[in-house]
């Protein structure tokens, strides 16, 4: 008998707090990206649960969980999070594992002795100037003339190294300069 599956939407899982809803007007997404909620796997706790609803909030680096059979979402958090996929696009709290970075969610770009993260977080503020040019970081296809609330996209990749000592770059670019030896390994990478 597999637990999940016979739970459905009772597991212990979804009694967490409800995600924020952003009522408000606002250009651009607080989630990593606008593909929306994408089946997955996620390691909760240590329990490994299949086939989830699942979107990252990139503002506050949660991770949000659809409610089978239901309009609601749940809040995870990120505290007993250890990986998760969207797809086939794999997700890691390296902060959990102990490696020294910002508490949240990076997506797996190479894993190897060495590996390289992308992390997206977005930050939201109030410009009047604000135009969709790419100056938030991406063009929203419904922004909004007159609306002054965005959510602004910093986007980062990391390097981990063998004993677990992480280092931050502005761009994939940057990193792959400073390591040329892995250039092969994310060749097929956006």
């Amino acid at each position: 008998m597999d637990y999940h599956n016979e739970s459905g939407s009772a597991l212990p899982l979804y009694r967490g707090r409800l995600a924020t809803k952003y009522s408000f007007s606002y250009n651009g997404v607080y989630t990593w990206d606008r593909a929306g909620f994408r089946e997955g796997d996620l390691v909760y706790e240590g329990k490994l649960y299949k086939g989830l609803q699942m979107d990252i909030n990139a503002h506050s680096q949660t991770l949000l969980v659809h409610v089978p059979e239901s309009f609601s979402v749940v809040d995870l958090g990120s505290d007993g999070v250890d990986s998760f996929s969207l797809g086939n696009t794999v997700y890691r709290n390296l902060s959990a594992k102990g490696i020294n970075v910002p508490k949240g969610f990076y997506k797996v770009v190479y894993e190897g002795k060495e590996c390289i993260y992308e992390r997206i977080d977005k930050e939201f503020r109030r410009d009047i100037n604000s135009k969709n040019d790419g100056s938030i970081g991406y063009k929203d296809p419904n922004f909004k003339e007159g609306v002054f609330e965005i959510f602004v996209q910093h986007r980062a990749f990391y390097h981990v190294d063998a004993n677990g000592k992480a280092k931050k770059f502005s761009s994939l670019k940057a990193l792959l300069k400073k390591h040329k030896d892995l250039r092969r390994e994310v060749t097929n990478y956006e």
